[in-house]
């Protein structure tokens, strides 16, 4: 519940001391938290997903990194019924919320299955089938796409620059190394931190854009 808090106080911050104000109230975590919310695809996904213990399970597993985490260190740690802890394991494997981490790239010897978040369920928007499928269809998603590739990329250097060199940037930056994942070999909090200074971005320019607002009443899509 801190994080949705944090983020709603987060859209006041005006100086940099409501910043510092900000981080002294964040709670120390292994594993930042960029975007809070998961995409609901179903009746039965919001069902998994409208249980308390559902959500400690997953900050868990999240918090465990790249390595997972076994049934039995969650029963330990969250003291929450054996029963109830597999249950759910079973269901946010079978919706692709997480995933087995790889026998092959166990230790010699370890056979208890160690889970893992799965980055594509965490922190995205649902699009929509049919759109998705027609923006790929036409082509546009291509096009548009490779229009955005250069000045996106550059913009997401000049951020990382920044959070690297800023003192009180520095502490919002992923961990480094310790955190690749065995799928597919990227960092997930990496992958979150740059999609949220992205989304956040666009959802600037498109909410309180006076040029996008001015290409809306241009194309007859708001009023002046």
């Amino acid at each position: 519940m801190q994080n949705f808090q944090i983020f709603r106080f987060s859209k006041n911050l005006k100086t940099e001391k409501d910043l510092q104000t900000l981080l002294q109230s964040s709670k120390a975590r292994n594993i930042r938290t960029y975007l809070t919310h998961f995409p609901v695809k179903s009746y039965f996904e919001a069902d998994i997903l409208s249980k308390e213990t559902t959500w400690r399970i997953m900050d868990y597993i999240r918090q465990a990194g790249s390595q997972g985490i076994t049934a039995e260190d969650i029963i330990k740690k969250e003291k929450i019924p054996a029963s109830v802890v597999y249950a759910t394991l079973k269901e946010l494997y079978r919706l692709e919320f997480v995933f087995l981490y790889p026998r092959e790239k166990k230790a010699r010897g370890e056979r208890m299955k160690r889970f893992v978040c799965e980055r594509s369920t965490w922190g995205k928007y649902g699009i929509d089938e049919e759109f998705d499928a027609a923006l790929r269809v036409s082509g546009l998603l291509d096009s548009i796409t490779e229009e955005m590739r250069v000045p996106v990329m550059k913009a997401l250097k000049v951020a990382y620059e920044q959070f690297s060199t800023k003192k009180e940037l520095q502490k919002f930056l992923p961990t480094k190394q310790t955190n690749i994942c065995p799928n597919c070999q990227r960092s997930h909090e990496a992958m979150e931190f740059f999609y949220a200074t992205l989304l956040r971005s666009i959802d600037l320019m498109i909410t309180e854009s006076d040029e996008f607002k001015k290409f809306l009443v241009d194309i007859k899509y708001a009023s002046d």
